[in-house]
């Protein structure tokens, strides 16, 4: 390989990461990812591997954040051309479930609530279409009984997230990216340039590094010697716990987002017959132990939602962290006064939506061209006065 190569070292190997991987091995970089969990996923509490897979701006949308919306939609229309792409890299087919989303309400309350919000996405030109009882139980007969109305987002849709992973790490290994399945433990940095990356085993030299190490970036951050003059939030573990279960039929083809007994509750299908069901939210560092009462409320609430649920094997209950920025939306720039170090993480519940659009805007910043109009939106300089 020439000299002239740049070397692009990427700490953190989960969806962020890969498709940062890829994105840089397209524009020539030489490629390494470093992750102690690169080589098996499931032995992480990372987010990626225990997202829902929902690519849902709509249903994601909230007065207040139009601007942010805006990115999220982006970043649902790349992700047609995104799948393909990877799909193509990698050998084999990343399937994006198309069916929608449906909002569901329980009661009367519910209803009006929902009705507000249905009026809100509409005002912003996204389509969400009003469902009554029997409209819901029509298309999705195992239903309770008891809801009472509903949207269906149909431009809301899902993705299996652990196939993502699998698909963006063949792809990576397709177009030659070296996976080093360990534990960063120091940077050599010369001047405003980190030159070295060192594991327990090794050191990788870098023209570039991104840190997108999910909820542990700031962890990693600790080890650069950073603009003092500069601040850099930092990026905290959020707790969701998630379980998985498993129907020999069909019991459900949309994803359902509710709030039952004041708590969000979401269901997600897969093809192969299992519903991914989430997910609480809370913090307590870097804890990744599932709880008795997390699980409880998840299997009352997704019941309240779908009765057939108390039939379905109890497969998994895990706990992801998910990295949360102090707004909760997502950090993709370079680092203050580290000319070679791109920081991106944050991405909080939307990671698995926004890696159609991640990779190639970590891309342009490794390589200095333009960045998109809405890349403000990720910029560090919102947090002016944020201490780290």
């Amino acid at each position: 390989m020439s000299s002239n190569v740049k070397r692009t070292v990427i700490v953190g190997g989960g969806v962020i990461g890969l498709s940062a991987a890829l994105a840089a091995a397209e524009s020539g970089h030489r490629v390494t990812v470093i992750d102690p969990a690169i080589d098996n996923h499931a032995e992480s509490s990372g987010a990626s591997w225990m997202a829902g897979g929902m690519l849902a701006p709509v249903t994601e949308a909230w007065f207040g954040e139009e601007a942010r919306l805006a990115l999220d939609i982006a970043a649902l229309k790349a992700w047609p051309a995104f799948a393909t792409k990877i799909s193509r890299t990698a050998g084999q087919d990343l399937v994006i479930n198309t069916a929608g989303t449906i909002q569901i309400a329980l009661d009367i309350d519910d209803a009006r609530d929902l009705e507000r919000v249905r009026n809100f996405q509409n005002s912003m030109g996204l389509k969400a279409e009003a469902l009554s009882r029997d409209q819901l139980l029509d298309i999705e007969p195992l239903l309770s009984p008891q809801v009472v109305a509903g949207s269906l987002i149909s431009t809301d849709l899902s993705v299996d997230n652990r196939a993502l992973v699998d698909t963006l790490k063949l792809a990576c290994a397709h177009s030659g990216i070296e996976f080093i399945p360990q534990q960063v433990r120091r940077m050599t940095q010369v001047a405003d340039r980190v030159t070295v990356v060192g594991t327990a085993d090794g050191e990788f030299p870098c023209d570039d590094l991104v840190i997108a190490a999910g909820a542990w970036s700031s962890e990693i951050l600790k080890m650069i010697s950073t603009d003092s003059e500069h601040s850099i939030p930092v990026i905290r573990p959020i707790r969701g716990e998630i379980l998985r279960l498993k129907s020999e039929i069909t019991a459900l083809r949309h994803t359902l987002r509710a709030h039952v007994h004041g708590f969000h509750v979401y269901l997600v299908p897969r093809a192969n017959g299992e519903v991914v069901v989430g997910a609480t939210q809370f913090e307590r560092g870097f804890d990744a132990r599932p709880t008795a009462g997390g699980v409880y409320e998840l299997l009352r609430d997704a019941r309240e939602l779908l009765p057939y649920v108390k039939e379905m094997e109890f497969l998994e209950a895990r706990v992801g962290l998910r990295p949360g920025s102090p707004d909760n939306a997502p950090i993709i720039d370079r680092v203050p006064g580290v000319a070679n170090v791109i920081l991106a993480t944050g991405h909080y519940r939307n990671g698995i939506l926004l890696t159609s659009i991640a990779g190639d805007l970590i891309a342009a910043l490794i390589d200095h061209r333009d960045l998109p109009a809405d890349a403000y939106l990720v910029s560090l300089d919102r947090f002016s006065g944020v201490t780290r």
